[in-house]
């Protein structure tokens, strides 16, 4: 039987079954916005207005002894800078740095909150909407927190919005072996709120901390034993702490839950919006654990099988209306990244499968937005803002290009048989996410493949290619 598939070639795309379908041509340039100077050591944070103006921190080299500058800056909806922001679109934190990471919210009222460090602490920040520093927040719209910083792996501080409250958390060294994570409850005018946990904190083992739908405290331990701790967790665990910082005793064992296997090396967590915590390790699996400290069965992510390449590293997950969009990168030292999304259960959406580019760099997707028709992505030096395909937008963007169709026998006998008024410069056919094979000619012989279900990529001498499955009979 020979079965067509229709393969559309869609503009600055790699897999043509993604529903990304291009850049968002009326964003900064061709989609895409340069930070000048951007300093890529350290991770640029974005957050979007609800007129899809974009907030974004960054660190740009200086030549100056105190080294890098920590920048906010403000972008219009279609990618400009908003020079009515601070000082001609961008404001300078003096004095203060961040080793990865550019922790940012904003709060309902407008005003923009800023985590991060300084010489013996953690200084929040907090500016009004045009970039200016809100004189009713701690001093000069700066409240200080002595002895917390971030932690060994770059990831383990944070901040979140409690009502009217503010919560951070990083790390406490009190001597050799004697470290924990510190969460702070802050009032509106920066102090710390003495009624929260004991005198203003909390003491945690956790690797990543959260706030969950109904304000609780969850701390996520990840493979950790502190011999200084009150409770040991050797294969990690989880405690959790009600809103005002007390145990919550409803769960675990007063609060606390010790896990029997480990997670592993976890890379990135994140809660969803059913108090799931949703981590990667790094074996680049992505496994999801329940409000009530289990590991969900329900949730399988194959890594090895979902994709035509191999997956070097993930770096972003983010949850939309119950699915998964994710980030990482392949190719031989990452410079090629992709967007994939997951279905609520870990599979790849086959809707929308996976958008893949190669760039000239190795900087991969960290933060990431997903809003209708959009996805914005801070990626190094860049933020780049896609088009995701939906029925008004196939019509507005007009980002296709050609509809070529190729017709090949499916399920394959021996030979793969194809025909098409595109001229093929090769075809690669994948199986656990390696080539195994690569034909160019017509009815080229596949009898030595075993039969099965394979990927293969079709790649046109115009440059456009598409992936799709094969089954080998």
């Amino acid at each position: 039987m020979i079965k067509k598939l229709l393969l559309p070639c869609i503009l600055m795309i790699q897999s043509v079954s993604a529903q990304i379908v291009s850049y968002d041509n009326s964003f900064a340039s061709s989609g895409q916005y340069a930070i000048t100077n951007n300093n890529n050591i350290y991770r640029t944070g974005i957050i979007q207005n609800p007129d899809k103006s974009i907030y974004l921190t960054y660190t740009r080299s200086s030549s100056s002894p105190a080294g890098p500058e920590y920048i906010v800056s403000k972008l219009n909806a279609n990618g400009t800078i908003d020079s009515s922001f601070g000082n001609n679109g961008e404001t300078i934190i003096p004095d203060y740095y961040t080793a990865a990471y550019s922790q940012i919210t904003r709060q309902p009222d407008g005003k923009i909150l800023l985590f991060s460090f300084y010489d013996d602490g953690a200084a929040i920040i907090r500016m009004t909407s045009n970039g200016q520093p809100d004189t009713t927040f701690g001093i000069n719209g700066v409240s200080k927190i002595s002895n917390v910083f971030n932690d060994f792996n770059s990831v383990g501080f944070g901040l979140y919005l409690q009502n009217d409250k503010i919560i951070i958390h990083g790390l406490t060294i009190e001597g050799p072996y004697n470290y924990y994570k510190s969460i702070y409850r802050l009032n509106n005018d920066g102090s710390i709120d003495n009624t929260f946990g004991t005198n203003g904190s909390i003491k945690t083992m956790g690797n990543f901390v959260f706030l969950d739908n109904q304000s609780n405290i969850v701390s996520l331990i990840t493979n950790y034993s502190n011999t200084n701790a009150n409770v040991t967790y050797p294969n990690g665990g989880m405690e959790k702490y009600d809103s005002n910082g007390q145990p919550l005793t409803s769960f675990g064992n007063n609060g606390s839950l010790v896990f029997t296997t480990s997670p592993g090396l976890v890379g990135t967590a994140s809660m969803d919006s059913s108090n799931n915590i949703v981590c990667t390790n790094m074996n680049n699996e992505i496994f999801r654990i329940t409000p009530n400290g289990t590991y969900d069965s329900s949730f399988t992510f194959d890594s090895i099988n979902s994709y035509p390449f191999t997956i070097i590293t993930i770096t972003s997950v983010v949850e939309k209306n119950g699915q998964y969009f994710i980030a990482g990168q392949t190719g031989t030292t990452g410079e090629t990244f992709f967007i994939s999304k997951l279905n609520p259960t870990g599979s790849v959406d086959s809707s929308f499968n996976y958008y893949s580019e190669t760039t000239a760099d190795s900087d991969g997707i960290t933060d990431m937005i997903i809003d209708n028709g959009h996805i914005v992505a801070g990626k190094g030096s860049h933020i780049l803002k896609f088009l995701i395909n939906n029925a008004t937008l196939a019509t507005a963007a007009q980002p296709i290009i050609g509809q070529p169709t190729i017709s090949f026998e499916n399920p394959v006998k021996q030979n793969l048989i194809y025909d098409t008024k595109e001229t093929i410069h090769s075809i690669d056919i994948y199986s656990g996410g390696k080539i195994i094979k690569t034909v160019r000619s017509n009815h080229s012989d596949l009898s030595d493949l075993p039969s099965g279900v394979y990927l293969v990529k079709i790649r046109f001498a115009n440059g456009k290619e598409a992936t799709k499955k094969l089954i080998k009979n």
